[in-house]
């Protein structure tokens, strides 16, 4: 009786199988990263949009949009300075809207409690490092960690170059030009270039991990709050001047400077309407112009 045969693979069916799924997978990963992407970028869109309602909500409680941010160094003493101090807390304007994103809770823990709490709204999808919280860095004294914040207010069109590269000069040489800036009261009447035409939020993931030293949502300037324009490199010494909105790495610290974000091609903003529009990098020329409330300029937004 005849031996029965076996059926099997041979080595080199075997090899074309593999390379055959290998070729598969190859073609078919970049497609999920891409469907994966478009559905969080489409997620931070919405949380940007829910953000710029809150600023709306704060307007309609307030009669104003919160400030940036005011000239107090701590929360209970002004440091000197050359104008006289802001009455109001030192709190960043994404603190004044806790109660319109339904984290009243959080306002009424208090600043010092509050700031230490990761909160989802503030964090984009596309950066699941912006869902870890700082323990501070080389500012660990302010705190025991800081929640983190991938969304920042529009100071302005620049920073201005004063007369030294000190903090103090940071703080209250900043940019006024905008609508959320440093101890601003802005109203919706005020912004006399177009709410459609003018910039609330912006996005800029925050500085490496595992420090991340900028971008806590409780904070002020470079933290929740930038110009789209900044001529010193004031965070880390021998980063490249000017600062311009340009493609950026999450490990570089000098990226800190500037807006951009993880997303492929450019970021997405809040506009004073409370629009969200994804604007690529070749709109670096029209920033400026769209970061000013009352700057008279005319801005094209066509293919931007």
């Amino acid at each position: 009786m005849a031996a029965r045969r076996r059926d099997a693979f041979t080595l080199l069916e075997l090899l074309v199988v593999i390379a055959i799924i290998g070729i598969l997978i190859g073609l078919i990963l970049p497609a999920v990263q891409a469907a994966r992407e478009t559905a969080n970028r489409a997620a931070c869109a919405n949380k940007l949009k829910q953000l710029g309602l809150a600023l709306h909500h704060f307007h309609s409680e307030q009669g104003k949009f919160p400030q940036a941010y005011n000239e107090y160094w701590n929360f209970s003493e002004p440091k000197e300075s050359p104008t006289p101090p802001d009455p109001r807390p030192r709190k960043s304007w994404a603190t004044f809207i806790l109660p319109h994103i339904d984290q009243k809770n959080l306002q009424d823990l208090g600043i010092l409690s509050a700031q230490q709490n990761l909160i989802h709204l503030f964090s984009c999808n596309s950066d699941p490092r912006s869902l870890s919280v700082s323990t501070g860095g080389y500012y660990k004294y302010l705190g025991p960690q800081f929640g983190l914040t991938s969304y920042l207010a529009v100071e302005g069109s620049a920073y201005q170059i004063g007369p030294s590269n000190t903090n103090l000069n940071l703080e209250f040489g900043g940019p006024k030009d905008g609508v959320i800036h440093r101890s601003s009261d802005t109203r919706i009447v005020d912004i006399l270039d177009g709410a459609s035409n003018t910039l609330l939020l912006g996005e800029r993931p925050p500085s490496p991990a595992p420090d991340f030293e900028w971008g806590w949502w409780a904070w002020s300037a470079y933290d929740s709050a930038l110009a789209v324009t900044e001529h010193r490199s004031l965070l880390t010494i021998g980063c490249p001047t000017p600062n311009l909105y340009a493609a950026g790495k999450v490990i570089d610290p000098c990226d800190a400077h500037h807006f951009w974000s993880v997303h492929p091609g450019g970021a997405q903003w809040v506009f004073a309407d409370g629009s969200v529009k994804f604007l690529k990098y070749a709109a670096v020329d029209i920033l400026p112009a769209l970061a000013t409330r009352a700057g008279g300029e005319t801005v094209d937004l066509t293919n931007h």
